[in-house]
């Protein structure tokens, strides 16, 4: 109980005024972490099935979601602008200019959007953003090394990621969305799309004299310095880029070489005829 009201009474303490990580309760990979998670990921799939089924829910569902996501990270920023020690907008890390926040980006075409701008915002969500969102969702420490699961930053982490998860969940369940009925090579690249048009701006930023690294071009995050080492920051950025094509595209190649093979037996067919 006493932990429990410290950590309500702190909700919106800013890091640069908490205990260090290890004395606070709810930390990365602690007891009260993976109680907090498992709750809020049944949540997630629970909520997901319920809507899958009612497929009326769906898009005042999504429009709900994203206007909440969208004030959310406005508070966010502003929170972490103001509530700290810097008192000022960090550009180098409150942009949302990151992998996963294409997800707001992407949400109003896979929503109003028709055609190929649709599939190709519905393929970022069931690709990339499904990626980000398993990996942020279950190992937060990007919030979780500073702060507690009951925080502000972390609830914002977990609602964000939580959201990405559950509206994937639900566009695979209910047909919004699949990876299959690919017939052209292209299509297995439209995914990609949001992905490279964010990290125009993101690149931009990156190698202005701020020197950020959003999207993680510049190989300054932990995992990307894991897989590639201290490398030229322009190699990372070439080979990212080369993943954030690739990747999404392995999730629809089933569909196009099961294509391809049975365009290719309708042929032997019509030969031997």
């Amino acid at each position: 109980m006493k932990n429990f009201n410290f950590l309500m009474k702190n909700f919106f303490t800013h890091k640069d005024y908490l205990p260090p990580a290890a004395e606070l309760p709810g930390t990365l990979f602690t007891p009260l972490h993976f109680v907090f998670e498992a709750v809020v990921l049944a949540i997630v799939i629970g909520s997901a099935i319920y809507v899958a089924k009612r497929k009326e829910l769906i898009k005042p569902v999504f429009i709900r979601m994203l206007a909440v996501l969208v004030v959310l990270e406005v508070a966010i920023i502003t929170w972490d602008s103001l509530a700290g020690t810097r008192n000022a907008l960090d550009l180098t890390v409150n942009l949302s200019l990151y992998p996963c926040s294409i997800f707001m980006y992407a949400m109003p075409f896979a929503i109003w959007g028709k055609g190929l701008w649709k599939r190709a915002a519905c393929g970022y969500v069931c690709t990339l953003g499904l990626l980000g969102a398993l990996i942020n969702f279950l190992y937060p420490v990007a919030r979780l090394m500073d702060y507690s699961c009951i925080s502000f930053a972390a609830f914002h982490t977990f609602i964000y990621h939580g959201c990405m998860l559950f509206t994937c969940l639900v566009m695979l369940m209910s047909g919004y969305h699949s990876y299959t009925g690919i017939t052209k090579w292209w299509e297995m690249f439209l995914a990609s799309l949001p992905g490279l048009i964010v990290s125009i701006p993101a690149n931009i930023v990156n190698y202005s004299p701020i020197q950020a690294d959003y999207m993680y071009f510049r190989g300054k995050h932990f995992l990307v310095e894991q897989l590639f080492g201290a490398r030229d920051p322009r190699m990372v950025t070439c080979i990212l880029y080369l993943l954030y094509l690739i990747v999404p595209a392995l999730f629809y190649l089933p569909s196009y070489l099961a294509h391809k093979m049975h365009s290719r037996k309708e042929i032997l067919c019509a030969e031997a005829e």
